[in-house]
């Protein structure tokens, strides 16, 4: 079976443009490590897994010459390890599946269970329903799935063509604007880090802040941001950022395993030297156009990339009488080839925000992405200068 690829898998794969091999390298997953405790029966896990591929389209399909290439059968076999390395794992693009299982016994009732999916066919909330029904498919047979990706696929392919010309007349009111306000160039260094930016009680301050202002943390995030920005940019009165907005927004689409996301790009004012009401609502409606308009990126511009990743993983997993949690998750391995800047957000258990940074260096160098996450807005009680 031949199926369109969907939105995102044509914007990864336009990554290989300027960096040959990297969405379709073996780096470029999905990962999670499950800690499993009590008696686990490795060949009912491993039936699971075999079941769990027969019953997704998406677990037996391969990207071939621009399309989705579906077999009707695939072997699959869980792996029995015993490394030290559990989060991180390749997978194989051009393999006839884009999964892989891993299994360490560590003692008799203690297991790690690693799942790896290549990321052109997986996005967080893909990691999470595999496992939950991995577990599941342990315990029994399910009923059959209400949809398959390449149906989601499919579907997004009408919405672009429906939607296309209102998606063009709202990005032509920002093309042009001509040279967006960015830094200027600096000596070329990759960098990768993780750092801390807010601790529990500037997090809490956010979410006041949020809440007051009729925003969500993601829109608050990308305008405190831009502000923490504004004293490095040069001339341009708009700055341009990008991110993966989830479509999801049919019932049986809510738990699809498939990349159901899209890339967008947000062009945003010129940011005020401090956080306002009114500069939140501006990017909040920027936010809002990319969300209704579904399209291909109309530009392939150099600019931040900034996402939220709200941590939805399950709380706990019944594979029979062992019990299963998340105890790591992780995207991408970072393997010296960052492109522009890319700040990717998520919260902790402890309430604290972290991000992991990373980029070419060329104008958002290191030094000054560090000064940025110093200047954000929540660093300090952001007072009465926000009406």
């Amino acid at each position: 079976m031949i199926k369109p690829l969907a939105v995102w898998q044509r914007f990864a794969l336009s990554f290989n443009d300027a960096r040959p091999g990297y969405s379709t390298g073996p780096w470029f997953t999905m990962n999670a490590v499950v800690e499993v405790r009590g008696p686990l029966d490795i060949s009912r896990l491993d039936q699971a897994f075999q079941d769990l591929v027969g019953r997704n389209d998406l677990l037996r399909t391969r990207l071939e010459d621009g399309k989705q290439v579906i077999r009707p059968n695939v072997p699959v076999t869980l792996e029995l390890f015993d490394d030290d390395e559990l989060l991180h794992a390749p997978v194989d693009a051009q393999s006839l599946t884009p999964i892989r299982i891993r299994l360490r016994r560590i003692e008799a009732e203690q297991h790690m269970l690693c799942l790896h999916l290549h990321h052109l066919m997986a996005d967080p909330v893909t990691l999470w329903a595999l496992l939950d029904e991995l577990a599941a498919l342990y315990r029994g047979p399910l009923p059959a799935p209400p949809a398959q990706f390449w149906q989601y696929a499919e579907e997004q392919e009408h919405l672009l063509a429906d939607g296309r010309a209102a998606a063009e007349d709202w990005w032509q009111k920002f093309a042009g604007i001509g040279e967006f306000a960015g830094p200027a160039d600096t000596p070329a260094e990759n960098f990768a880090l993780r750092q801390r930016i807010l601790d529990a009680d500037e997090v809490h301050e956010m979410e006041r802040f949020s809440r007051r202002h009729r925003s969500s943390m993601f829109v608050s995030l990308l305008a405190g941001f831009a502000v923490a920005m504004e004293p490095f940019l040069g001339a341009g009165d708009h700055m341009l950022f990008n991110t993966l907005l989830s479509r999801r927004n049919r019932r049986e689409w809510r738990a699809l395993p498939g990349p159901c996301t899209v890339p967008a790009y947000m062009p945003f004012p010129r940011p005020p030297t401090s956080l306002s009401g009114e500069y939140v609502a501006a990017v909040r409606d920027v936010v809002l156009g990319a969300q209704h308009h579904v399209m291909d990126p109309p530009t392939t511009a150099a600019c931040p990339f900034v996402e939220y990743l709200v941590d939805a993983r399950p709380q706990a997993l019944a594979f029979g009488e062992a019990t299963g949690a998340v105890v790591d998750a992780a995207g991408p391995r970072d393997i010296g080839e960052a492109g522009a800047l890319g700040i990717r957000a998520r919260r902790t258990s402890d309430g604290e925000l972290f991000v992991h940074l990373s980029g070419d260096g060329v104008g958002w160098s290191k030094e000054r992405v560090l000064a940025v996450c110093e200047k954000l807005p929540w660093r300090s009680p952001i007072g009465t200068e926000v009406s």
